[in-house]
């Protein structure tokens, strides 16, 4: 069964986009999500749009216009939709003399701090990050897109010494103005058997030649030290 359709953009001041009727047949009635994102297949874009019905055509909606603000969409661009999940759309976008568009970066100001950023080593995007009290490791806006990850599945997470865990990869669905994706299953054990604590500070590279994630360095938070019991000696005259 077909994951993917094509729409050629007619009138972009239109609030909606209609999805083909025989798409909508196969797919929608297949339990897809009726508040789906969309994610841009390069520079870092996503919106979380709606499927509603209007008139007799199923579109999406509340939001599209947005979609075609921000990424400056025009007259008879040609836009290629392949459904990654059962929520998540991936969106190409090809102007009318047929070559893919490169769309602008993505900055997400609202979302980035200090310790949460992604930066590149020899081609390898790396990032730092404070360990918390949680059950998954969150990535940081524009690591997937940097990576090449598109859409839930597995990744493999190692340590220095080269032992290796497989984790499941889930999309963060809580943010809605960036692709955010996460580690869940099996973190605990991985923070555990590594001796990881809140407030350790970890840089985690991804090797590109490998396709894995490595802990690549861990600076422990600096604990008050316990108090020194003292004997006093008292002389007697």
């Amino acid at each position: 069964m077909p994951n993917s359709f094509y729409k050629i953009l007619l009138d972009p001041s239109a609030h909606h986009l209609s999805l083909p009727p025989d798409y909508v047949n196969m797919h929608l009635k297949k339990k897809i999500s009726k508040s789906p994102i969309i994610q841009s297949a390069n520079g870092g874009h996503s919106w979380r749009l709606k499927i509603k019905k209007i008139d007799d055509s199923y579109c999406f909606t509340n939001g599209w216009s947005n979609v075609v603000e921000e990424i400056q969409l025009g007259f008879a661009d040609f836009l290629f939709f392949q459904l990654l999940d059962q929520s998540t759309f991936k969106m190409s976008v090809y102007s009318p003399n047929g070559c893919e568009k490169i769309l602008p970066p993505k900055i997400d100001q609202d979302y980035k701090t200090d310790d949460d950023e992604v930066n590149l080593d020899d081609k390898d995007p790396f990032f730092t990050t404070i360990i918390t009290n949680t059950l998954k490791l969150r990535f940081p806006a524009g690591f997937a897109e940097l990576v090449g990850i598109d859409g839930e599945g597995t990744m493999v997470l190692k340590n220095l010494d080269g032992k290796e865990w497989v984790m499941g990869l889930k999309l963060d669905r809580s943010y809605r103005a960036s692709i955010r994706y996460y580690l869940s299953s099996k973190w605990s054990a991985f923070q555990r058997e590594n001796r990881l604590s809140e407030g350790d500070e970890c840089v985690f590279k991804f090797i590109r030649s490998e396709g894995k994630l490595l802990l690549a360095k861990v600076i422990k938070k600096k604990r008050p030290q316990p108090p020194i019991d003292r004997v006093w000696v008292v002389e007697r005259p």
